[in-house]
């Protein structure tokens, strides 16, 4: 089992008992996410990071319950979750989490973790990678994606060498390891998941809206968070129709286009208000980032938060 504790002495490291200084170390790793605390204990958190050329794995722990929301970039598998823990993307959610469960996300996903006090393990592996490897395997896959997050229950001896090839890859990061020695366990761990990614992957192909054009909208709702957006706007930007857009962004995200809207408002104004620097009011918060109507706006961000706006200010404000 990989844990915080066990972390090698050549890796990255960080400890802290302060929420914020945990969101700010995320955010400028990971980019904008929430992450909320459930107890009064103090946070204990713990992670640690090796990274190799196309892979990034660790481990981190914590004292206390969290709800994390985050995106991930390349490639993500899960190798040990917290007993119990609980995932949501898009419309699934798993169920609670087990000894022998993964998951794997595919990059750009969305997604919210409910875990209880504990470890967990995971790597992140670039998207070109392992689309390398899966194209050298199953070419006529090459033009399909998976589909969503997926959450297998591993064999006994599927973990094992899934645990196995991720400790021959960290130990392989060591500074003055061989090249080869680390070039060499890094494919081994990558032909790993893609032995999951094609054992569990729900694929289709790719919708009528060009990924570039996808990644140009997402960014242009970014940028205008603020204003009104309908879809009609969402259509006129992206240059499809409401269908298309319909599909594309639930074989993207999960979600529908005004869904994804509002979660990305609701994570913008979590940030802001969680901001110390401003002299911010949940009511700004709320009209800053598209919210009108101040209760619907408290709902939407504790059902999506985890806790309420008055309460990320009230955090931001005993740290300042």
């Amino acid at each position: 089992m990989f844990t915080a504790n066990a972390a090698p002495h050549w890796s990255r490291q960080f400890r802290s008992d302060d929420l914020g200084e945990v969101r700010a170390l995320i955010g400028n790793k990971d980019g904008p996410h929430s992450r909320v605390v459930h107890g009064d204990r103090p946070l204990g958190y713990a992670m640690y990071q090796v990274s190799a050329h196309h892979t990034n794995l660790g481990g981190s722990e914590s004292a206390v319950s969290q709800v994390v929301r985050g995106h991930v970039h390349g490639w993500v598998l899960h190798l040990a979750l917290p007993p119990g823990t609980v995932l949501r993307s898009g419309l699934r959610t798993s169920a609670h989490s087990g000894p022998n469960t993964a998951v794997l996300i595919p990059p750009g996903w969305a997604f919210t973790r409910i875990s209880p006090p504990g470890a967990l393990f995971a790597a992140e592996v670039d998207a070109h990678a392992l689309m390398g490897e899966l194209q050298a395997r199953r070419p006529d896959e090459v033009h399909r994606n998976l589909r969503r997050m997926a959450m297998p229950e591993l064999a006994t001896g599927e973990r094992r060498g899934l645990l196995a090839a991720a400790s021959e890859l960290v130990l392989a990061t060591e500074p003055g390891s061989d090249d080869r020695q680390q070039a060499s366990a890094e494919g081994r761990f990558i032909e790993r998941m893609v032995d999951l990614v094609l054992r569990d992957a729900v694929t289709r192909r790719p919708g009528e809206l060009a990924l570039e054009r996808a990644r140009n909208l997402e960014a242009w709702i970014d940028a205008h968070l603020g204003e009104p957006i309908t879809m009609g706007a969402l259509c006129q930007v992206a240059g499809v129709g409401e269908r298309c857009l319909q599909k594309s962004f639930l074989y993207r995200r999960g979600i529908s286009p005004m869904r994804f809207v509002a979660e990305r408002r609701l994570l913008a104004a979590h940030q802001w208000l969680a901001d110390a620097s401003h002299a911010a009011t949940v009511t700004e918060a709320g009209l800053r980032f598209g919210f009108p109507h101040l209760g619907r706006f408290s709902v939407s961000y504790r059902q999506a938060i985890g806790e309420s706006p008055s309460q990320t200010l009230a955090a931001a404000k005993r740290r300042a």
